[in-house]
């Protein structure tokens, strides 16, 4: 069964539609430019979601956010995790925030030793860099290591200097944007030693979570060291709700819990009551959309193998673990901006690596949530424009 069944938009749909549909991945550069650069799918809602959504703007539900929309949004997460993840966390250890960037900034600020540094494990999603400026902490970036085919593993020696430099936290990217890694027990086990050796926190970001393929596994890092580990994620990412403003923090160490319930009264809290309604419903009544979502999904990673591959011939790209993102290296083209480049050349918007880390000029993220054929177009677009070079 594929989205078309599972209630997503008709796969008819297409660039034209989702133009005229709105919305900023479609509507941002010019009408000519097919768009695989912000991490939004372009699958629409899952039809629950939308039938929560409907019912909410016509009984009102658009005030502020109330404690039983909370509640039932901490039930459903929790729900999910248990059935999806075999991760047990109690409802009342459920905490909502407006997005997973703001989940992270306040755990850092509240959560971390004061003043101490923060470590981020490059290349990593560029707003994590402005997020630890806003905390008023100072960055560690620890640059990972690839493998001689492309695949990239956490720099722990990196990250152990920083710890012992005197940072007070890591926070972890799992699965891991923009690189499509799900990071494994073992990886995670020798991270939780070494961070609980420097008596440091670790602030995992899950927001990719349900987004895995075949033969990995997702592991929330707080199965390992619950008192240690500080977990924010959303439904935003697998259910298409970023703009809706909901994240949920899991705090699974009573000291946090009480930190954070003394801080952060209601007046503090600033989510959204329709992104509380959509995600308890995207964990609650979503899974069927998602699983036939993920089908089309892993078909799409296994295309843009073949087309990288076929089109893009001197690039390396590692087929992605998790995520709906690919990290695609274009050094060998010699290109000095890469994103711009294949934006004016190709018409393909993309996101040029530069923003990630140090290193990450060379590399594109490219998203392939879209629809089949027109992943196609895009890749071949591309590889028209580097032929040149």
């Amino acid at each position: 069964m594929g989205p078309q069944q599972a209630g997503c938009p008709p796969l008819s749909a297409g660039p034209a539609d989702w133009r005229r549909s709105g919305g900023l991945k479609w509507t941002f550069h010019d009408d000519d430019v097919l768009a695989a650069w912000v991490a939004e799918m372009d699958f629409g809602l899952a039809p629950a979601v939308g039938v929560a959504l409907h019912d909410a703007i016509e009984r009102g539900l658009t005030g502020y956010p109330y404690p039983e929309a909370e509640e039932a949004t901490a039930r459903a997460a929790v729900g999910f995790w248990a059935n999806r993840f075999g991760w047990d966390v109690d409802s009342a250890w459920v905490f909502p925030v407006p997005d997973v960037i703001e989940g992270l900034r306040r755990a850092i600020v509240h959560l971390t030793r004061p003043g101490s540094p923060v470590v981020l494990h490059s290349p990593v999603y560029f707003p994590f860099f402005s997020m630890v400026e806003r905390a008023g902490r100072d960055l560690i970036e620890a640059r990972s290591s690839r493998d001689e085919e492309g695949r990239y593993t956490l720099n722990l020696d990196a990250i152990d200097r920083a710890l012992d430099e005197g940072a007070g936290c890591v926070v972890l990217c799992n699965p891991w944007n923009p690189t499509g890694r799900v990071l494994s027990r073992a990886e995670l086990s020798e991270l939780v030693s070494m961070v609980a050796g420097h008596d440091a926190r670790i602030i995992s970001d899950e927001v990719h979570s349900p987004i895995t393929y075949r033969d990995h596994d997702h592991l929330p890092v707080a199965r390992l060291d619950p008192e240690r580990v500080i977990t924010v994620t959303s439904a935003s990412k697998a259910w298409n709700l970023p703009g809706l403003k909901c994240a949920q923090v899991a705090l699974t160490a009573a000291d946090d819990r009480e930190v954070w319930s003394s801080y952060y009264t209601p007046d503090k809290v600033g989510v959204g009551t329709l992104g509380l309604i959509a995600n308890a419903t995207a964990y609650e009544e979503g899974r069927e959309w998602l699983t036939a979502t993920m089908e089309t999904l892993e078909g799409n990673r296994d295309l843009l193998a073949e087309m990288v591959a076929e089109h893009l011939p001197r690039a390396q790209h590692t087929p992605s673990e998790g995520t709906y993102l690919a990290w695609i290296d274009l050094s060998e083209y010699g290109l000095e901006d890469p994103g711009s480049f294949l934006l004016e050349r190709g018409r393909v918007a993309v996101t040029g690596g530069e923003p990630f880390g140090t290193g990450a000029s060379q590399f594109v993220r490219f998203n392939f949530a879209t629809r089949p054929d027109v992943l196609v177009e895009m890749v071949r677009r591309m590889g028209e424009a580097v032929s040149v070079v």
